[in-house]
Parts: structure tokens; sequence; C-alpha cells
């Protein structure tokens, strides 16, 4: 018989015990201090929000995207022969470049490397949205002085897309009436059919499909009125003698009055897939209105124009190309539209300069263009601008035979080839005829021989 033994606490156990009593404490301060010390790091690394101003230039919100700047361009010589009395290297004579303006034995000759082009661009995406950033320039400043060439700013915009919607702010290519010709003219066919311009916008684009597009927009030129016979931008008409340059109430040539609105604008464009690719089919609709300014006395090269009128500008337009074989392609453009000033590349011919109304037109263009091989692109086509000519009834020329016309058309034929690269000669002739409102029937050619680089 085992001899009985009383049950107690084994010293092992109580020590065991001991030992964890004492951790615990350890354990639970170890693990509050850690989590005290782990808020201390969150606090450190969420940074305080920037304060963010508009005239600084360093980026801020750079995680979680990816960008890049491309610098790109083109270095380009333009040799042009003309009869057409015009100085093609002149830019007050805008018209100039698209327009007959004398007699076919009143030539020049010139070497233009004004159509240079530097820009750059900024892009930024995180695979959902992209950023795009656009700054570019050429050198048809307002002067060329001893050859001192300056730089004009042709683009500045700013491109947010994100799914099938994107918002462009800045100063872009005109939205409305899209579609260019090809030809190596630096007026691209302005008062000879197609309506362009470089304007500051607000354009918001949203794809439908991956077919259909549509986009509505605001856009404003910068000056608003061609600075010309008697349509400067202007107050009141002040007592002669009285007018004052500078600020105030007597200034004469202030930005503000009369109220200048903007032109507000859609397009609606289909463009092809499939047995269709390359087709493209756009209408295009822009309204403005505006009050056209009063004519400055004596100042003015036509004092006695009627001003002050309430102006309706507006246009309504189609686009199309049709690929019509393999190397073979049409395009062109056609639209109707009244007032149709600097926004189109029609300086000088949206108001009667005498009667002040406005003047509609019909406008178009067509091209024919044929890539032959890789080594040889042709191109031909014709443009027309056609004033109603009872809205320019009255109205005169006031500096010559070049600021109004009846009727204005060109055809050109054009030949491109690589020399290697992406360095390019170009070969064009461009034959223009005018109708002047003060009843001149003139004509001339334009050749050039033009030689471009792009990078």
């Amino acid at each position: 018989m085992r001899p009985h033994r009383k049950e107690g606490i084994s010293p092992t156990f109580v020590f065991l015990a001991v030992i964890l009593m004492s951790t615990v404490p350890a354990f639970a301060q170890q693990a509050a201090e850690e989590a005290e010390g782990a808020g201390r790091l969150i606090r450190k690394e969420a940074a305080p929000p920037p304060h963010m101003c508009a005239g600084c230039l360093a980026p801020i919100f750079t995680e979680g995207s990816k960008g890049s700047i491309t610098p790109y361009g083109r270095v380009e010589l333009d040799a042009i022969y003309s009869n057409r009395n015009t100085n093609p290297l002149d830019p007050s004579q805008f018209n100039g470049y698209a327009t007959a303006a004398g007699s076919q034995s009143n030539s020049s000759s010139t070497l233009n490397p004004r159509y240079s082009v530097f820009g750059i661009r900024a892009d930024r995406t995180d695979g959902v949205h992209s950023l795009r950033g656009v700054v570019e320039i050429d050198f048809y400043g307002q002067t060329d002085n001893a050859g001192n060439i300056p730089p004009r700013l042709r683009l500045a915009y700013i491109a947010y897309a994100v799914k099938r919607t994107s918002l462009t702010v800045g100063m872009d290519w005109t939205p409305v009436m899209a579609l260019h010709p090809d030809l190596i003219d630096f007026s691209i066919m302005g008062y000879n059919g197609n309506l362009w311009q470089r304007l500051p916008q607000i354009t918001l684009r949203h794809n439908f499909t991956d077919s259909l597009q549509g986009l509505l927009m605001v856009m404003r030129f910068e000056r608003g009125l061609s600075a010309c016979c008697g349509q400067a931008q202007v107050r009141t008409i002040p007592a002669p003698g009285t007018a004052v340059v500078g600020g105030g109430p007597t200034n004469q040539f202030t930005f503000n009055d009369p109220v200048q609105n903007p032109y507000y604008g859609t397009r609606l464009a289909w463009s092809g897939s499939g047995a269709t690719q390359g087709v493209l089919a756009a209408v295009s609709a822009a309204y403005r209105y505006y009050r056209s300014a009063p004519s400055p006395g004596g100042l003015a090269l036509v004092p006695t124009q009627q001003s002050g009128k309430d102006i309706n500008s507006y246009v309504i337009g189609g686009e199309l190309v049709v690929p019509i074989t393999k190397q073979l392609k049409f395009s062109g453009e056609i639209a109707y539209g009244q007032a149709l000033g600097v926004e189109w590349f029609r300086f000088n011919q949206e108001l009667n300069l005498v009667r002040g109304n406005p003047v509609r037109t019909f406008v178009g263009w067509a091209q024919l263009s044929y890539a032959h091989s890789r080594d040889y692109t042709f191109l031909a086509g014709y443009g027309w601008d056609n004033p109603l000519n009872s809205d320019l009834k009255g109205t005169f020329a006031p500096t010559g035979s070049n600021v109004q016309y009846l009727l204005n058309h060109r055809t050109y034929v054009t030949a491109v080839h690589p020399i290697w690269a992406d360095f390019y000669v170009g070969l064009e002739w461009n034959h223009l005829m005018t109708e002047w409102t003060s009843g001149q029937h003139n004509q001339g050619d334009n050749y050039m021989m033009s030689f471009w680089y792009n990078f």
C-alpha cells in the first residue's frame, strides 16, 4: 500500500507562472509603445496639403503616374516666286498669301525660313487618366527687321482625357471645320474656302462609340475684331481732338466695350472602320453675337462706316474624306456662313466696310491625294470663297484693291518627295484669281520649292 501524498502546487508551475506574469506587462507595454510609435510614423509620412499657386512651375502631384517630355518640330526653307503683286514675307499682308492683288507684271521672289516650328509636348498617365501639355512656336512674328525674325505662339494647350471623354483648354486648332488640305502654302487655303485658325478655346469631346465623336466648344480670337477699316474695338466716338491714349473713360481704344461674345459651336464626326476604314464624315456649326465697333472718327480709313450694329455671326458646314483606292483619296469641305472674319482666317471680310452690315459667304475646297509610292505623293486641289455680292454693295477698297473681294479662288498642284528619312523636298504651283469690290479682276501664280526636316 502506497503511503498517502498531499496534493500541492508544483514548484515548476509556480516558477513558470511568475515568469509569465512578469512578462505580460512588458509585452503589453511594448505593444502599446509600438502602436503609439506606429501612429507617430504615420503622422510623419502624411505630409500636409500643398499650397498651390498659379504662377508656380514645379510639378506637385507626381506620385502614381508616369510622364515624359518630348521636343519636336520642323526646320523649313521655302523658295517662293510670285507674280501676284504681293510680298509673301510681309506678315501684315495676310490676304497677300491667298489673293491675286495686282498685275502679273509685278513679281517678287524670296527665301523664307519663317515656317519653321519648334514645340515641346509633356505627357503623363496612370493608365486611366492621361494629360498632355503642348507649347509650340513658329517665326511669323509681326515684324521682320533687318533679318531679326521674332517667334510667335502657335499652340499652348492642355488636353485631359479619362475613358471616352476629353477636355482641351488653351490655344489649339479650331475644333469645328477641322479638316484641312495638305498643300505647302502657309495660308492653308485661307481666303480660298478653308475655314481655319488657332484660337484660345475650351473644348469638350466625347466618343459615343469607337466611330462616333461629338464635341462642344467655346472659342475667341485674342483681339476679336480686325484692326482695319474702322473695325478696331473702341468705346465711344470722341469729339475731334479729345481722343486720349491710355486707360479711363476718355480712352477711345479699349478692349471691353462694346460687349463681345465668343463663338459657341459643336461638331459631330463619324470615322469608318473595317470595309469603310479611312472614311470621315462630319458636320459643324458655330455661332457668335456681338455689337460692331463704332468707327473712330477721322482716324478711320472709312469714317462713314455705319457701326454699333447687332452682328450675328454663324457658320454651318460639312467635311468628307473618302479613300477611292488604296493610293487615291478624296477630301474636302463645304460651308455657308455670315460675318466670318479673323476667327476663320478671313481678315477684314466679315462686314461691309461702308454700310457695316454682315457679309454672307459660300466657301469650300476639294483635294485629290495620290500616294504613288513611298517616294512620291501628289496633290491636286481647288478652293473658292464667294461672298454674296448684294451684301458688299456700296463698299470699296480704301487701301487699294487688296481688302475685300466678290470672289476669290485657287487651283494648286503639289509633289512631295522624301530625300532621306524625314528630310523632304516639295514643289508646288498655285494659281489665284480674284475679283475685287473695286471692279478689278486679277490673277497670278505662286511657285514654291520647299525643303523641310521633321523631328
